[in-house]
């Protein structure tokens, strides 16, 4: 066949669909493994493939009871999925942590044994490192977790029913937390014979996307149950090795999937430009050597590195890029904010650039409360984001139908139950309507309170239900805490309630910045990657490793050695992954303390040509 016809051919991954689909063979059977890179269609291929097991064995399947099993990563991509099969009840949608609990959740006698024995162990270790680490503050905070583990431990024997929320905290001696349910159902799918029964009866077919980040606990459990059922399950997994950006993947993946699965591949990139395809391919190089291909109908496309020094105004930069794309592209679209994304490393990052670090910092920095101010599910904040920001806009716009709304609703003063069994529904009334009219008094002359000014109006006129942990706070000096928590919760109100609209604004996608790791599997005309070792603050990842500003340290001379994971491995897996998210332009922002080794480099490994590549 010509060699133009076949670089020309958009419908060369074809067979990887009728290959996926050929595993379901009722002859003969095969787990898989597809290899679908940036832009190749994945969810696409995913989606066909629960077409066909719909149409083919759909019926079968809900006459005995029978799903099939899709795990992915975020419950964004869930709804994608669900929305696409037509929410059919064959399908089970979950992410992770809901599969495995979902699993696990009627196994309370066993799960009450593993959590005394996991308490127990973790105690032990914790003591051990008293003896032997480090004293001041670190062994302070030893102390208050063994010391909690211990009062767990206790309220353990008592617990009757253990509870888990994948979607937001859990708090309680009868909850179960996000790392424990990872761990725990995990475990039971490896060592118990009658939890790998109940699965394989429940899902004959378990599908897994974006497999490369799905918590390496579970895949070795997965494969060891494939090992042992090999008849009675079909597993496929989707996914790309060079995107796997979490540290909690399982390394290697591809060389760990059996002799025995069918190992399609996809090659195309149907999202971006071809001088973005271009790039990947050759950031991608010297890991594993694997090349997409563009449409024949790509746009040429157009990337650049743009270098400024760490010390720069970051907000003028920024500013002055866009104005370049603009002019480089000849696109106007660059001059609307929300007509390109700007992808930063850290949400702080994004929190300093969109005015609510003072509100989002101190909640961040704790473990404990980290997961729900990321994802907006913090019940403190939601008082604010949920109840508070929209009433009061609802208030100032005269839209008194949904102030009743939100009142209804939320307050427990017009709660139906309390209020239909009051005696007085007129005075819960007023008392509602006053209580609005004092609480959006605050905002009068153009003024913005402080949060903790709102929350005292809320809590005094009982308009809304106050979180425990909120309760009372209004009344607390700095001299007065007693635990890390409150502090927390304590600065983070401390603030102008403009910085709850803007935290609002960023969980809710309505803002042009998003981390890299947020945005995989999206996909944006026109992107802005970020790169800011500094401000970023992390050790996990470092642009400036990976473009030779900064020297390798010792522990990356070993790991590299002995074939383990490194920072500048990690980074140069989320620069791919934040590169092809981009359609048709691309602009690089490497903020350095050595802007003559960051060209070099990029010039040396191919990735941009002298005339893209941009010093401010």
């Amino acid at each position: 066949m010509d060699e133009k016809l076949i670089n020309n051919d958009d419908h060369i991954d074809d067979h990887v669909d009728e290959e996926i689909i050929k595993s379901f063979d009722k002859e003969m059977p095969r787990s898989f493994f597809a290899f679908a890179g940036a832009g190749s269609g994945k969810t696409r291929s995913l989606v066909n493939t629960l077409s066909y097991l719909d149409s083919h064995l759909g019926f079968d399947l809900l006459t005995y009871s029978r799903q099939i099993a899709v795990i992915t990563y975020t419950n964004a991509a869930c709804d994608e999925i669900l929305r696409r099969v037509a929410y059919k009840p064959i399908f089970s949608v979950s992410t992770i942590h809901s599969f495995l609990w979902e699993l696990i959740k009627n196994q309370q006698r066993d799960i009450k044994e593993w959590v005394k024995n996991n308490i127990t162990l973790e105690i032990k270790e914790l003591e051990v490192k008293q003896l032997t680490g480090r004293g001041g503050a670190a062994s302070n905070e030893r102390t208050k977790k063994i010391d909690s583990k211990k009062k767990r431990l206790l309220k353990n024997e008592t617990v009757k029913r253990f509870s888990y929320n994948p979607s937001g905290e859990n708090l309680g001696y009868d909850s179960l937390n996000h790392a424990e349910v990872i761990k725990m159902g995990s475990e039971f799918i490896m060592n118990s014979k009658t939890m790998q029964k109940i699965l394989i009866s429940k899902y004959p077919v378990l599908l897994i996307d974006e497999s490369q980040d799905t918590k390496k606990e579970l895949i070795d459990s997965l494969l060891l149950l494939y090992e042992n059922h090999k008849s009675e399950i079909i597993i496929g997994m989707f996914g790309d090795t060079m995107q796997k950006i979490y540290t909690d993947g399982k390394d290697n993946l591809s060389l760990c999937i059996p002799d025995d699965w069918k190992k399609p591949v996809k090659v195309m990139n149907h999202r971006s430009s071809k001088r973005i395809v271009d790039l990947a391919n050759a950031i991608r190089e010297d890991i594993d050597g694997k090349r997409q291909r563009s449409r024949s109908d790509a746009e040429p496309g157009i990337v650049r590195l743009f270098i400024a020094d760490t010390n720069n105004d970051k907000a003028m930069i920024e500013k002055r890029v866009v104005d370049d794309m603009r002019k480089i592209t000849n696109d106007k679209q660059w001059l609307i904010s929300n007509e390109y994304k700007t992808l930063i490393l850290e949400h702080h990052m994004a929190s300093n650039r969109l005015g609510f670090f003072d509100l989002f910092s101190p909640l961040y920095a704790k473990d404990s409360l980290k997961t729900g101010i990321l994802e907006g599910t913090l019940p403190e904040i939601r008082l604010f984001t949920k109840m508070i920001l929209p009433l009061v806009d609802a208030y100032q716009s005269g839209n008194k139908f949904e102030v009743t709304k939100i009142i209804r609703q939320y307050s427990p003063l017009l709660n139906r139950k309390v209020f239909i069994n009051c005696d007085n529904q007129i005075t819960n009334l007023t008392m509602a309507e006053e209580a609005v009219k004092e609480l959006c008094s605050l905002w009068n002359n153009k003024n913005v309170p402080i949060c903790l000014e709102a929350l005292r109006i809320v809590e005094k006129r009982r308009l809304f239900e106050i979180p425990s942990r909120l309760q009372g706070i209004v009344e607390l000096k700095s001299e007065d805490l007693q635990d890390e928590t409150t502090d927390a919760f304590l600065s983070a109100l401390s603030v102008s309630f403009d910085q709850v609209r803007y935290y609002n604004a960023y969980i809710n996608d309505e803002t042009s910045f998003a981390t890299h790791q947020g945005v995989k599997g999206l996909e944006f005309p026109r992107v802005i990657v970020i790169m800011d070792d500094e401000e970023a603050r992390g050790f996990l990842f470092s642009y400036e490793k990976l473009f030779g500003a900064k020297a390798k340290t010792k522990t990356d001379i070993d790991n590299e050695r002995e074939e383990k994971d490194t920072s500048i491995a990690r980074t140069k897996r989320l620069f791919y992954v934040a590169c092809t998210r981009a359609q048709k332009s691309l602009a690089i922002i490497a903020y350095t303390n050595n802007v003559t080794a960051v060209k070099d480099t990029a010039i040396k490994n191919s990735w941009f040509f002298k005339n893209e590549i941009i010093p401010l």
